[in-house]
């Protein structure tokens, strides 16, 4: 074998850097030992994410739930089964023991009114009703399945007074780079009004028919700043013909169908925006304007969340699922995110501002048992890396309330957080009450299996 003889300076280089990296990987590992002995004593282990009627081990969250009115789990990534059938699992619990009445889900708003009928007793088969009205695919996950039929199989029982409502909090959009708004919300407020005043739902439905018809089949660069002002004016005449005629609306139908045919008006004003806001394609990753977009939808996210929390009346409470980068009451930052001009805003930061602690918010991070682009185990500056170190499968960490000092340090710098295939930058103090941690995860069940 032959070996090259390295010059004395490359040596030395390649030496320095040697030991600047494992100098820098030992004072990282350093700097998280006060936070990791810390939460060592504060983590609350958890038996499993799958649901059972053993519930002791989630009675010690109620501490941390407390009297919120809205606990927002987020996901690291969608389409993981642990997320999902923890998520199933708290909510049985939060609405047998903690009086919670509703869920929201990260899909579309105008869509979920169809699994609201079926839950609240209405005709249907749960995989079909959860397939048709589950809106970004997530119909196609069993454990979406599971949870619209346990609601209905709860509502169903008569013993259960007051009934448990599925929403859903994300506005609808479809079409050629799935940002264009769908049909849906315009389509189900249009034939209300069509019952009720079926002149005036003419004149609308004549305006705004092509623009629906195009919206299924062409690009969004087809539509002119002309085509998108008449449809935005259309969309809002729409809007104010249904509040300004509530009292003959609710007299002729009632106060929930109204209720949702507003909402439903609302919801495709939600989109349009978002839709006015889209950026033009790119070949690079995120357009950096794209923030305007991100933006726009997460504080319809948020409206609707408020919307469904007033709807569920003063005793009403909400579990609300969605991603991480969503429940976060901190910006995106980070990975794909990058390129952006400036961090989006995002629902957690709306929902905070508005409903202060009436908000606990629980971000999920995925541990080095995770699968797919989640396999690797964390780096030591990562969120993950002393959740892993603890040695336990699954639990949920408190984050408020710290002692100062090197602990409040480490949860008030910048790190990384995985976000599926990506990772974002978060401060986990600022951005979340609580960490779920969870060791492993698989991929989501196919519906039916």
């Amino acid at each position: 074998m032959i070996r090259i003889k390295q010059p004395p300076v490359r040596r030395q280089c390649l030496a320095l850097l040697i030991a600047t990296a494992c100098s820098a990987q030992v004072t990282a590992q350093q700097s998280i030992q006060p936070f990791a002995k810390w939460a060592s004593n504060r983590v609350v282990p958890l038996d499993t994410v799958e649901p059972s009627h053993d519930v002791s081990d989630l009675r010690l969250l109620r501490s941390l739930i407390g009297s919120a009115k809205v606990v927002a789990i987020g996901e690291p990534g969608h389409g993981n089964h642990e997320p999902l059938s923890f998520r199933n699992r708290l909510f049985a619990f939060l609405v047998a023991e903690m009086g919670f009445t509703a869920i929201a889900i990260e899909s579309g708003l105008s869509e979920s009114e169809r699994v609201q009928a079926f839950v609240a007793g209405g005709p249907g088969i749960a995989s079909q009703i959860t397939r048709d009205n589950l809106t970004y695919g997530f119909g196609n996950f069993q454990e979406n399945v599971d949870l619209v039929r346990w609601i209905h199989d709860y509502n169903s029982d008569p013993s259960h007074r007051r009934k448990v409502r599925f929403y859903g909090i994300d506005i609808s959009l479809g079409g050629p780079r799935t940002a264009t708004p769908a049909p849906v919300a315009v389509e189900t407020a249009l034939s209300y009004v069509a019952r009720i005043d079926g002149e005036a739902a003419g004149r609308l439905r004549e305006r705004l028919q092509p623009f629906l018809d195009r919206l299924r089949v062409t690009n969004p660069e087809s539509f002119s700043e002309a085509d998108r002002d008449l449809m935005t004016a259309a969309i809002g005449d729409l809007t104010a013909l249904l509040e300004a005629q509530r009292q003959t609306f609710v007299a002729r139908t009632s106060k929930g169908e109204y209720e949702w045919a507003l909402r439903n008006a609302i919801s495709a004003q939600q989109a349009d925006r978002v839709f006015r806001l889209m950026p033009p394609p790119s070949t690079g990753g995120v357009p950096p304007t794209a923030w305007r977009q991100m933006t726009a939808r997460d504080e319809a996210l948020a409206e609707n969340v408020r919307w469904i929390l007033e709807r569920e009346g003063p005793s009403g409470r909400v579990l609300v699922f969605a991603h991480n980068t969503h429940v976060q009451s901190a910006p995106t930052e980070g990975g794909v995110w990058s390129n952006l001009e400036r961090p989006p805003e995002a629902m957690g930061q709306h929902l905070r501002a508005a409903l202060g602690r009436d908000l606990f918010i629980l971000g999920t991070a995925a541990g080095g048992g995770a699968s797919g682009a989640q396999a690797a185990a964390p780096e030591p500056e990562t969120v993950e890396a002393p959740l892993e170190g603890l040695n336990l499968p699954l639990f949920v960490l408190d984050l408020r309330s710290t002692p100062g000092g090197e602990t409040t340090e480490w949860l008030t710098e910048r790190r990384k957080l995985r976000a599926g295939f990506t990772f974002e930058i978060v401060s986990p103090g600022r951005a979340f009450d609580a960490l779920l941690f969870i060791r492993g995860m698989t991929p989501a069940r196919a519906r039916g299996v």
